[in-house]
């Protein structure tokens, strides 16, 4: 663990694509004061040239090369699909991890990469960027306001991607073979046919794509409004179209129950055309009610807002409510300096292995219920 806080971490970033292009980049140049990037690594040769060329960084198309670099503390990986065979090779170099979501679809790997990293004093960190909402904190803290929790539900309405991303400039290369992306993603569908080993009637589609590229974020939500609380999963639905006939994901209906006696529902809905994306949870108790609306993961992206509704107030308070300051960093910048704080100081983070680990075994209980 490096605890030479005066020390800017030197970061090596595995990845160029849209997440690291439109969020992590800007977040990381106005974060200069914590991080230094010293090397990236694409696919796309073209790609990683032009971003090192722009950031003064060493630059390739291998990422084994960004995990060996001596001058590289601590690697940032925001490729596709799950991160836990690259973060356990970045840790066993000795390299500190931020792993963008999902980290692994086996939760024994994720459990495992876990202890690793706590054995070897090395922070090991995964990208669920809404537990750092300013608006979760505030939630958890007035949970007794509203009573024993009896209810959370959590609403997706999930636009195309293209449909969520128009207009966000990002460099694009056309310098990589086929061979190497068939490898790529031959490789990912032999991981995902590993985790789902002893459920082979499961699509590994809706596996990978939905549930580890999307639900994975209400999974955490959960865990983040109730920590000690653990999910099972009651019943599950999917629309009615053949894996062979849709046209997109499926809409997918969820229930179940908390180990602290509330149960808990999603509705995750793909609506290719839906204005903008947006998602809301709300927590019924006894004597009161809470919602958090979340923002879409893209664009001109604002802090959550929470309303708390009991027999004594009914109000709602937002990035201009008075209980977090408007000119506050974001949540995406907050996950990121809670990387910097647990590599720099030993602070604990809050999306840890641990807790990915807790999504997975959710995440597959889900899928089976949906056989």
């Amino acid at each position: 663990m490096d605890t030479t806080s005066g020390r800017r971490t030197r970061l090596g970033i595995v990845g160029l694509g849209l997440i690291t292009q439109s969020v992590h980049l800007p977040n990381l140049r106005a974060m200069a004061d914590r991080f230094e990037i010293v090397r990236v690594c694409d696919l796309s040769a073209s790609v990683a040239e032009r971003i090192a060329a722009d950031l003064g960084a060493a630059h390739g198309t291998a990422a084994q090369e960004v995990i060996d670099d001596p001058a590289v503390d601590a690697v940032l990986l925001g490729t596709p699909g799950a991160h836990s065979g690259l973060a356990r090779r970045a840790l066993e170099a000795g390299k500190h991890v931020f792993a963008e979501k999902p980290y692994a679809y086996d939760p024994a790997v994720a459990e495992r990469d876990a202890v690793f990293a706590a054995s070897a004093g090395l922070v090991l960190q995964v990208g669920y960027m809404k537990m750092y909402e300013p608006a979760m904190a505030e939630a958890r803290r007035r949970l007794p306001e509203i009573g024993a929790v009896r209810l959370v539900r959590m609403t997706v309405l999930h636009p195309s991607d293209e449909h969520q991303t128009t207009g966000i400039p990002v460099l694009r290369g056309s310098d990589v073979s086929d061979d190497v992306i068939e490898a790529a993603v031959a490789a990912n569908r032999r991981e995902v046919a590993d985790a789902l080993a002893a459920d082979p009637l499961v699509d590994p589609v809706l596996f990978r794509n939905v549930l580890h590229g999307s639900v994975c974020h209400q999974a955490a939500v959960l865990r983040a409004l109730l920590p000690n609380d653990e999910a099972s999963v009651s019943w599950a639905d999917a629309d009615t179209a053949s894996a062979g006939e849709r046209t997109g994901p499926p809409r997918l209906q969820v229930a179940g129950r908390l180990s602290g006696g509330a149960q808990w529902s999603l509705s995750w809905n793909w609506l290719a055309d839906h204005p903008e994306y947006s998602e809301w949870v709300e927590v019924f108790g006894d004597a009161g009610s809470m919602r958090i609306d979340l923002p879409g993961p893209y664009g001109d992206r604002t802090s959550a807002t929470l309303t708390v509704t009991s027999a004594a107030v009914t109000e709602e308070t937002s990035s201009n409510g008075g209980f977090w300051d408007p000119g506050e960093p974001g949540a995406f910048v907050r996950e990121l300096a809670a990387f910097s704080d647990a590599i720099r100081g030993g602070a604990p983070v809050l999306s840890t292995a641990e807790g990915a680990a807790a999504d997975a075994g959710l995440l597959r209980e889900i899928a089976r219920r949906l056989v």
